[in-house]
């Protein structure tokens, strides 16, 4: 999964660009290899088929031996809305729970924006709205892109999956087609961080995130 991140960077090119455009509150979620999730209750098989199916994910469901498995994927990263943060923390750890990495970009302090020093926010144990974390068990990789960036994407899918992504980052975006490619604009002005549970994966957001033209800190 960490591979698949950098190869997105081969088909874009990044510049400046002046347009405006507002951003809902998403998380962006992936699943490359297919889940195998054991079920002994046939009816809550059916619910979570039917709740990953709703999530555009490919997924089939095999009954034998007295119990149901629901298998699914979705390799490629989309996005889904919510009304609120506090959905926005349920949805992420049903998401993980069932196998899924995610993004969702929170405010550098959960409520302000103030982020020098990281100020009013407790690395080593810190509580937000809707979910808890201890000391130890998340790191956290602190973006932003104070001007427009532009990203050429020669087709859809790269445009869709991208889009989701940033969306899960919560940018605010622009797109516009054009003949044979579309641009993808994007900025995120405020201090944002995403949760990530290991060094390895924050050092690879944090990868990803410079060379699409993110201001970056992580903290180590």
């Amino acid at each position: 999964m960490l591979k698949r991140i950098s190869k997105l960077l081969c088909f874009v090119a990044l510049a400046s660009v002046g347009s405006v455009a507002g951003a809902e509150e998403s998380i962006a979620f992936c699943l490359p290899q297919w889940k195998e999730m054991h079920f002994d209750d046939s009816a809550k098989a059916q619910q979570h088929l039917a709740a990953v199916q709703k999530l555009r994910c490919e997924a089939k469901i095999d009954s034998h031996g007295g119990h149901t498995d629901v298998v699914y994927r979705s390799p490629k990263w989309k996005s889904m809305e919510v009304a609120n943060d506090q959905l926005a923390h349920q949805w992420e750890s049903w998401l993980k729970k069932a196998g899924f990495e995610t993004l969702h970009g929170h405010a550098a302090d959960h409520g302000g924006d103030a982020h020098a020093g990281h100020e009013g926010h407790d690395h080593a144990a810190h509580d937000h709205a809707g979910h808890s974390h201890a000391a130890g068990q998340v790191e956290e990789v602190n973006y932003r892109v104070t001007e427009w960036k532009t990203l050429h994407l020669e087709n859809q899918e790269q445009l869709s999956e991208l889009t989701a992504m940033l969306k899960g980052l919560g940018c605010e975006l622009n797109s516009t087609q054009h003949s044979g490619h579309a641009d993808l604009s994007f900025r995120c002005p405020r201090w944002k961080h995403i949760e990530v549970g290991s060094h390895e994966v924050a050092t690879t957001w944090e990868q990803w995130l410079a060379k699409t033209g993110f201001e970056v800190k992580h903290s180590h």
